[in-house]
């Protein structure tokens, strides 16, 4: 069943009226020139069948929650006070400069975080013909509402169409999934005004203030000259990981202004093959350090002349 001449639908029932309990179907489209030429710009290269990649979040909302997630203002729940970084510039009365990066207090309601679905996008083979598929197989009467509307939603906002694949599952070619997630660098030290220059993809879309404070806290972790570096490209976009590879330690940064940093052991081949959503959402991470004025000390904690961790 085709569905298009919408931007995003709010029930799916009519869309799997001809499915039976227990079908099995698919959320995708066949990939014909047009449908090519937009997997092109998502970040497809060979289309060859396993390839994967969660749509950058700069496609629109559904895309950005897919990616991002969201928090949700709990209007019901008294207001609190939080916190936001700023970039503050002045002179004082004989024109000397000065700067700092400060948190501002204001009041707002309580959020509750809704993680991101993290739906990959995925090439798959069936005979001669080729397809794109929005997440996994569904099976109707089990595939729950919700994954279902967000896949299709997710599908529309991209293609403006989308199809419930009726297909028998055998005909697939199933391959192993090869995520296209990551830019990895080369390795060994690289000094800071090196680095700086492949950063500009994911610095350049923010604001003066907002970009000075994203660059102050990368300038910070490369100060303790990383060895490793990898850039986050589509759902990962925004996203840099520093290793240091002696110490068994990885900083997972993001130069999206407000998000937290995560801290991992553990190989980095592990860490590569996995979704954001397994990283972040299955609490897999060993340190969370929200961006405050401590958010210095405790990257400074994790380094060996550091006798004690900052929690």
């Amino acid at each position: 069943m085709l569905i298009t001449n919408k931007k995003r639908i709010n029930s799916c029932n009519k869309y799997l009226s001809h499915l039976a309990e227990g079908d099995i179907a698919y959320i995708g489209l066949p990939i014909t020139e047009d449908i090519l030429s937009k997997l092109r710009e998502i970040g497809f290269n060979d289309l060859n069948a396993g390839e994967a990649i969660v749509p950058s979040p700069e496609f629109g909302p559904v895309s950005k929650f897919n990616a991002n997630g969201k928090e949700v203002p709990q209007r019901h729940l008294p207001m609190e006070t939080a916190y936001r970084q700023q970039y503050w510039e002045w002179e004082d009365w004989n024109g000397t400069h000065y700067s700092r990066i400060v948190d501002v207090p204001y009041k707002r309601y309580p959020r509750k975080w809704i993680p991101a679905p993290w739906v990959e996008l995925t090439i798959i083979q069936s005979e001669r013909k080729k397809f794109v598929l929005a997440g996994k197989a569904l099976v109707k009467g089990q595939t729950s509402e919700e994954d279902i509307i967000h896949r299709i939603n997710l599908m529309l906002e991209i293609f403006k169409r989308v199809e419930i694949l009726q297909e028998n599952l055998e005909r697939y070619e199933i391959p192993k999934i090869k995520r296209l997630g990551w830019d990895i660098l080369p390795t060994g030290n690289m000094p800071w005004e090196q680095f700086k220059k492949h950063l500009s993809p994911v610095l350049d879309r923010a604001s003066k203030g907002k970009k000075m404070i994203i660059t102050d806290r990368l300038e910070t972790i490369s100060m303790y000259q990383p060895d490793f570096h990898a850039i986050g490209t589509n759902g990962y976009r925004g996203y840099i990981i520093f290793g240091f590879t002696n110490l068994n330690l990885y900083i997972f940064e993001t130069a999206e202004y407000g998000n937290a940093t995560y801290v991992f052991e553990g190989d980095w081949e592990t860490l590569s093959r996995m979704t954001k959503a397994e990283i972040i959402a299955g609490n897999l991470y060993k340190h969370r350090f929200i961006h405050s004025e401590r958010w210095k000390k405790q990257i400074a904690s994790l380094f060996p002349k550091n006798n004690k961790m900052i929690s």
